[in-house]
């Protein structure tokens, strides 16, 4: 992905985010959420948080994170 398209996506996820439901989630979820909003790779952050793709995509969506390709 080219970089301006790539900091876009990150501007989007940042300023969509519930923070304060991030911030209320368990270290390790939250560490997972912080991830994929600054990288935007959702299979690493579903290995760091521990859960299944769907599991994850269920907690982006109640953290209101878009999923920005």
């Amino acid at each position: 992905m080219e970089p301006e398209v790539e900091e876009e996506a990150r501007r989007i996820r940042r300023e969509r985010a519930d923070w304060d439901f991030i911030n209320s989630l368990p270290p390790r979820l939250k560490i997972a959420m912080l991830y994929y909003i600054e990288t935007g790779d959702i299979r690493r952050a579903c290995k760091i948080a521990e859960m299944s793709l769907e599991e994850f995509r269920e907690l982006m969506r109640k953290a209101k994170i878009p999923l920005v390709a």
